[in-house]
């Protein structure tokens, strides 16, 4: 990973404080403010080149649009990502989904690598047949799109669900993998499905 410019380090971690002590991070004009720079558009083009070495990642419309995706002490030389955790998504019954971040995880760059990272803590037993199970982390790489087979947080008529897709017959199921659970098919020309990540990997405290 490349390294940080000074100047770049000392937006990274003024971006970083904020997340701690406030709960989100800060605008572009706070940024601006707390630095002494009379242009915007200086900052917009630090956090810019901040993103493209891999630091952050940039949200278009939010005014607080930042997220910090590696923190100072897992750079270049240490093996550790941070991801936000963002709440919880049910593997049951859909429910309306949790958003709020919660915290970030570390997790191993060297195990999972890209842009668009996040976790869920998993409610529920419907995927407890391929070792999903109650109060484990998925951590889900964001992609709106998705290939029969895959495991995926859906938002089902605004509801998220953790489960199997799969289409078939001109519709989409979502599989359970436990016989307890029913799958959830829904018409191609009936409600509304969006996909909000694929499942990429598990934790789990023991």
């Amino acid at each position: 990973m490349e390294r940080l410019t000074v100047s770049q380090e000392r937006v990274l971690s003024f971006i970083i404080a904020c997340q701690k002590n406030h709960g989100s991070p800060p605008t572009i004009r706070e940024i601006a403010l707390h630095f002494g720079y009379r242009s915007l558009n200086n900052v917009r083009q630090h956090l810019r080149l901040i993103e493209r070495k891999g630091y952050i990642r940039l949200i278009q419309g939010k005014a607080r649009g930042v997220e910090v995706v590696v923190g100072l002490d897992m750079d270049s030389g240490g093996r550790g990502i941070q991801v936000p955790l963002v709440g919880s998504v049910p593997a049951g019954k859909p429910i309306t989904a949790i958003e709020n971040r919660e915290d970030s995880i570390t997790l191993d760059q060297n195990l999972f690598k890209g842009p668009g990272l996040f976790t869920l803590r998993v409610q529920g037993e419907s995927m407890s047949g391929i070792g999903i199970l109650d109060g484990d982390i998925a951590i889900i790489r964001q992609q709106q799109a998705a290939e029969s087979g895959d495991i995926v947080v859906a938002l089902i008529d605004g509801e998220a669900t953790l489960k199997r897709y799969i289409q078939q017959n001109g519709s989409i199921i979502f599989r359970a993998e436990n016989p307890g659970f029913s799958d959830i098919t829904i018409p191609a020309d009936q409600g509304e499905v969006t996909i909000a990540g694929k499942l990429i990997g598990i934790i789990r405290k023991v």
